[in-house]
């Protein structure tokens, strides 16, 4: 290939060029835009460092005992400790290295170990792989956790610092729905708790002052809790009705409301074969009835039948529940019995109670001329 050594206007004199020299050329332009576009991404990347506080460079500004401390599963020795529900945050603190389910499994335990020692805190970074958290007081305590390879998995990387400030009774971490959860389990056997009496409770055990706005939120936060938990078991019993059939000879009915839709539980019966049969192999024909209340989310009655083993102990044989106690529902439950234990007239059962409501008459109807003795 030639090319021309002048310019245009003057005499043509022409050389060989190479055959590799635009090759050479495309190469060279290539290597340069590469370096420019390396060196344009280094200045953006220090420059989004300063912004961040420097949060790149933390990290390598830990101690080495920290950086040892982060044990992968690969290294020899102590295993990086894992946090799990059943742990008593009361007596565990927060290490380095300490790993969690997910991001939000790392959040919520962040947030409880700081409340109950009475520490407000900030979260700097709140990333999908990144999170920050300082002393809202402006201690120089700070928290670095991020995910493990990208994954679900979120380990503590460094903690820096110590907490200088004194305990705080205000505390905004201590929200609507970490209380919540920290009264569940009181409301699950009080339900109907009064709002200045759990704010007592708060203010007693955890140490917090909170509004009655913020402790009635709490409380509809645990009651929703609760009775999901609750209707979840509900919507398994229809489950449980063929499981009961693996058991030939048992008894399992279960009355519904359809004028409801969708329709709701009002009654449901129980008898198992082992337990019928224990009572007529081995029990008196005595038969003792009662009834008493659920106090849970969803009200209603048990009505039980118990009889009497050789050894002088209480030996249950059938329950059922019951929308309310009446007639109509002890002559439900009576019927079923009667049918799984046999009649009266076969057996000549003898029944005790103390004169529930219907009960008396329910008995008559079906076991005409029997006297009911009370207790």
């Amino acid at each position: 290939m030639l090319e021309d050594l002048e310019d245009p206007w003057d005499d043509d004199i022409f050389s060989n060029r190479p055959e590799n020299y635009t090759r050479t050329i495309l190469k060279t332009l290539r290597s340069f835009i590469k370096e420019k576009k390396k060196k344009k991404h280094e200045d953006k990347q220090n420059q989004r460092g300063e912004n961040n506080m420097g949060a790149e460079q933390w990290f390598s500004e830990c101690e080495e005992e920290e950086l040892r401390s982060v044990r992968g599963s690969d290294d020899e020795g102590e295993r990086c400790p894992e946090w799990n529900d059943r742990m008593d945050m009361d007596e565990v603190d927060l290490a380095v290295g300490m790993k969690f389910e997910t991001k939000k499994n790392c959040r919520d335990v962040i947030r409880d170990w700081a409340v109950r020692r009475g520490w407000d805190l900030k979260f700097l970074k709140n990333e999908k792989h990144l999170m920050i958290a300082t002393c809202k007081n402006e201690c120089n305590w700070k928290l670095r956790a991020s995910s493990v390879m990208k994954s679900l998995t979120f380990q503590i990387k460094s903690i820096k610092g110590r907490h200088t400030c004194a305990h705080r009774i205000v505390n905004r971490q201590a929200n609507s729905k970490y209380i919540g959860k920290r009264i569940e389990p009181f409301l699950r056997d009080n339900p109907t708790e009064s709002l200045q009496s759990l704010k007592n409770k708060i203010r007693r055990e955890l140490q917090i002052e909170v509004s009655t706005d913020k402790v009635y939120r709490a409380k509809k936060y645990a009651l929703e809790l609760i009775k999901g938990d609750v209707k979840e078991q509900y919507s398994r019993l229809y489950d449980y009705c063929p499981v009961v059939k693996h058991n030939p000879g048992s008894s399992l009915f279960m009355k519904l409301n359809k004028e409801i839709n969708p329709p709701v539980l009002q009654r449901m019966y129980f008898c198992l074969k082992g337990m019928r049969d224990g009572f007529l192999d081995g029990c008196r024909p005595i038969i003792g009835l009662d009834g008493c209340f659920l106090k849970g989310l969803y009200k209603g009655q048990l009505l039980a039948a118990i009889g009497r083993d050789p050894n002088e102990n209480i030996y249950p044989i059938a329950f059922a529940f019951v929308e309310v106690e009446k007639f109509d529902s002890w002559l439900w439950f009576l019927r079923l019995l009667l049918r799984d234990i046999g009649s009266q007239e076969e057996r000549g059962w003898a029944f005790i109670s103390d004169r529930q409501k219907g009960l008396i008459d329910a008995v008559s109807e079906l076991a005409p001329g029997q006297n009911i003795d009370s207790v």
